[in-house]
């Protein structure tokens, strides 16, 4: 295995995906999912704080936690969607998910210029809710709204990855597929339109539950992939914090799901 390729958590996590796809099913990828989710969500509750970096290396911790935290939810709302029937609608969510670590993996290799980036694509985006405020004669804070417009963030080389696709593409790993394919099913879209129709000939069958053409439910596997993104995310995580204290957890918990050499 060449060098990047022991660097990259999340290439050899879609490695060691795929051979999983081979020898397990669906019902044993998902009776790891819950001991692993419960296990990674302790990690986040062990004092993530006293693992700060210092005061002036601190920013791309901060931002990385919000990310975590926030892919943390997203997971136990892809499991809850999933329990109640609703694997299907989680599409977005596991999409949002594919984007959180991506950015996660994007702080871990820029650091600092990863963080200007996005601060840049997010003066670019408040610009254009302003004008859309205005338009609409909506009211909000001029003085936040100036602050925002007026400060001065340098360009650099990182700013072509807040185009989420140049992002995936240069993580690789499968990241770019695999959003692309919860994309189809996250927008209002024929692919999502099809799911609930079938024509052939002049008969018309019409349902209100989604259907593939495909052998199974590709959605069922939603709990392994709830657990699959944020044991990667939190990786990558590990490695903005001070001193990478989970490690040794998280390599224990990999071992258990059936990702043993992730980390």
């Amino acid at each position: 295995m060449a060098e990047d390729d022991r660097k990259n958590p999340v290439r050899l996590g879609y490695l060691a995906q795929d051979n999983l796809r081979v020898t397990i099913d669906i019902a044993e990828f998902n009776a790891k999912a819950g001991p692993g989710l419960a296990a990674l969500t302790a990690l986040l509750s062990s004092g993530v704080a006293g693992h700060a970096p210092a005061p002036d290396d601190r920013r791309a911790f901060l931002v990385g936690w919000g990310l975590v935290a926030a892919l943390h939810r997203q997971a136990c709302a892809v499991v809850l969607l999933h329990d109640s029937g609703l694997g299907h609608e989680a599409a977005p969510n596991r999409r949002l998910m594919i984007e959180y670590v991506a950015h996660l993996q994007w702080l871990v290799r820029d650091g600092d210029a990863a963080v200007d980036s996005m601060n840049k694509a997010f003066q670019y985006k408040h610009t254009g809710l302003r004008k859309a405020a205005d338009a609409g004669g909506y009211q909000y804070d001029a003085n936040a709204a100036d602050a925002v417009r007026d400060a001065i963030i340098p360009s650099n080389p990182s700013d072509e990855f807040n185009i989420m696709s140049k992002l995936l593409d240069r993580l690789g790993g499968g990241l770019l597929q695999s959003w692309l394919a919860e994309t189809q099913l996250s927008h209002a879209s024929l692919p999502a339109a099809q799911c609930f129709y079938r024509e052939s000939g002049q008969a018309v069958q019409l349902f209100d539950v989604p259907t593939y053409n495909l052998d199974g439910d590709p959605m069922d596997a939603s709990p392994y992939v709830a657990f699959f993104f944020l044991y990667f995310g939190m990786i990558a995580f590990n490695e903005l914090m001070a001193d990478g204290p989970w490690r040794s957890d998280l390599r224990s918990i990999g071992e258990v799901a059936g990702l043993a050499g992730a980390i």
